[in-house]
């Protein structure tokens, strides 16, 4: 599982918004609070603005920026799908805690998270991306008045073009009920072990080594279509380890995918189209994780990788991404 640990912040609202609240547009003049959002760099803030269509109904603005540090552009045309994911991530939590009145010291568990992207919408303009997350939340349990958890059906727009659609379960959870999980582990580690070093950056998309989330297979062989590297754990990382975590973040987990299916499907960039990811249980910072990954030709000609993180000899995540060569999608020439 991918647990976001809250961050202290602004207390959420506790009134409903007002009654013509759906009858404004959204702003992408400001970001979003950082903690109702789980972060503690402005600069990663992707979120914007909110408003409660009905009970269980929300409207989210995100804007994504044509250059952002980590998640940048993909073939030097298109938005990094991986945007998406984080801006489902992010809304989680502001739905969460603003319409929920979630704590924002309880930490919420994502169970699983699916993205699919359309690479037309996804094109770089000539002004950062405008972004609207229609969110619909099915499942909603509460005990008492406190949100434990839901899954959010969400579609994605840009403009008037359809952007791509995603789902995410999650779980929260009180403080107290996490620490007693969690055991030995809730505390952040003193260190990590000693990790392995990255791979060359241009096999797995990636310009600099400290963006780099694989390592150099343990045998140093490489089996065509078959791969499997140490995962690489970077505390130093600005949006990977935005702050201090006990374990390894989600979106980690997603980038050491993305970078499998580029290290397999390349060597030109590949654009991602769809990932279905599936968070088994913990993935912790103490103990070495292997990615691996397998490639595959779909029966219309598309390619799918299979990844799966082991730790301790057993799955505690997996994903399955479709791809494209970055230079053809959506009919680039």
């Amino acid at each position: 599982m991918s647990v976001d640990v809250s961050l202290p912040s602004t207390p959420a609202p506790s009134t409903p918004p007002p009654a013509d609240e759906r009858l404004r547009p959204l702003s992408f003049d400001r970001t979003a609070p950082r903690g109702l959002v789980h972060r503690r760099a402005v600069g990663e803030v992707l979120l914007t603005d909110w408003i409660r269509l009905g009970p269980h109904r929300f409207q989210v603005g995100a804007q994504w920026p044509r250059g952002h540090a980590f998640y940048g552009p993909v073939g030097e045309l298109w938005h990094d799908p991986l945007l998406a994911a984080e801006s489902v991530r992010q809304s989680s939590s502001l739905v969460g805690h603003v319409f929920y009145d979630l704590p924002c010291d309880h930490p919420t568990l994502m169970t699983e998270l699916d993205i699919e992207v359309s690479p037309d919408a996804l094109r770089l303009g000539d002004r950062p991306a405008d972004t609207v997350l229609h969110i619909d939340c099915a499942g909603v349990t509460l005990q008492g008045a406190r949100l434990t958890g839901m899954t959010m059906d969400v579609a994605l727009t840009r403009g008037a073009a359809r952007l791509g659609r995603a789902r995410m379960t999650l779980n929260c959870l009180r403080p107290s009920v996490y620490r007693r999980l969690r055991g030995v582990h809730a505390q952040v580690p003193e260190r990590l072990p000693e990790q392995p070093a990255p791979l060359p950056p241009r096999e797995v998309g990636r310009a600099v080594g400290s963006d780099v989330v694989l390592g150099p297979p343990a045998d140093g062989r490489a089996e065509p279509g078959r791969g499997a590297w140490p995962l690489r754990i970077n505390w130093s990382h600005p949006t990977l380890f935005d702050h201090p975590t006990d374990h390894v973040p989600g979106m980690l987990l997603l980038e050491a995918a993305r970078q499998a299916a580029q290290r397999l499907a390349g060597p030109e960039p590949v654009l991602v189209d769809s990932m279905q990811n599936r968070f088994l249980r913990y993935v912790e910072l103490d103990s070495p994780v292997l990615v691996r990954a397998r490639l595959t030709t779909t029966g219309d000609g598309g390619r799918q990788v299979r990844v799966t993180a082991e730790q301790d000899g057993s799955a505690a995540y997996t994903c399955v991404l479709t791809v494209q060569r970055a230079r053809t999608a959506g009919g680039a020439g």
